[in-house]
């Protein structure tokens, strides 16, 4: 029989399971953002537009997706800005309630925001700026962690996944689907989840990580 110092000791050693290793993950990776103070956030912002400006800038590019910061990721208001000085669209997700699938919403100077069940914010914005996944021409995701092979950790909500599914198709033509990240949130090793979208690449504010050719 184990005393309770070998119980304790056993428990200690005993492997973590996948959703433990993941979810220990994204709250290391969580911490290490949010620690981040405002200047080096502003810094990755700027080398965020930097890395993004050969993808975004090609004619074929004419509605990207991005996200509004609210937990230490890292910050695409200078791509959002970019795009109203050079008569690109930009839009951000809002999710709809029964499905829990993404649509985008067109955002202005003047869009007046107010927060989700989730505490973030969305626009407030009439249906006829809002835009579906299978219109845009790049989405720019937020993660937790990513590694080199192209793998993801996202917020385990599952939002991207499904609104992207269609993209499983190999027939099916949609938009580029990349990663952006602060360079710490990279990672050795991530293990893939069947329903796991594929991204094209994953970008940082000092590297663009690709994975197919982008269009």
């Amino acid at each position: 029989m184990f005393n309770d110092d070998a119980r304790s000791g056993l428990a200690m050693t005993r492997p973590l399971r996948p959703a433990q290793t993941k979810s220990l993950l994204r709250k290391e990776m969580r911490n290490k953002r949010n620690a981040l103070g405002p200047a080096r956030q502003d810094a990755a912002s700027a080398g965020l537009l930097d890395r993004l400006l050969s993808i975004i800038s090609s004619d074929s590019v004419r509605i990207i997706a991005m996200y509004l910061v609210n937990d230490g990721e890292i910050d695409p208001v200078r791509v959002m800005q970019w795009c109203w000085e050079n008569a690109k669209i930009a839009t951000v997700p809002v999710v709809q309630k029964d499905s829990g699938i993404l649509v985008f919403a067109e955002v202005t100077p003047q869009t007046r925001f107010r927060e989700n069940r989730f505490g973030i914010r969305e626009p407030v914005i009439a249906e006829t700026r809002i835009v579906t996944a299978r219109q845009l021409d790049v989405v720019l995701l937020p993660l937790v962690a990513f590694d080199q092979t192209g793998n993801r950790l996202g917020m385990g909500g599952g939002f991207y996944d499904r609104t992207f599914e269609f993209l499983v198709n190999t027939d099916v033509t949609g938009p580029e689907l990349i990663g952006i990240a602060h360079e710490i949130q990279k990672v050795k090793r991530i293990n893939a989840e069947p329903w796991d979208i594929p991204l094209s690449a994953v970008v940082t504010d000092k590297q663009v990580y690709s994975f197919s050719r982008l269009q």
